[in-house]
């Protein structure tokens, strides 16, 4: 198992919701939510993605986090 925190200073918490639903036919994949930041647990990740799949997750979220606040800021 891994786990992805997430601070809600940095990410967007819609941004991380994209991500976990974008990755989870790929692993089993659970969000928790705490004060300061958002959690992702990974379980049972797709042998072919497992080595890159905590990576890619945080790239997507990160990505998106940018993509909304440049949608804000327009």
């Amino acid at each position: 198992m891994a786990e992805l925190r997430f601070t809600r200073s940095l990410y967007d918490e819609g941004a991380v919701r994209r991500a976990v639903e974008a990755f989870g036919a790929l692993a089993k994949l659970e969000l928790t939510e705490h004060p300061h930041e958002l959690l992702v647990l990974i379980r049972d990740p797709h042998p072919r993605y497992a080595a890159v799949l905590e990576d890619e997750l945080a790239n997507y979220a990160l990505t998106a986090t940018v993509q909304n606040r440049a949608k804000g800021a327009a």
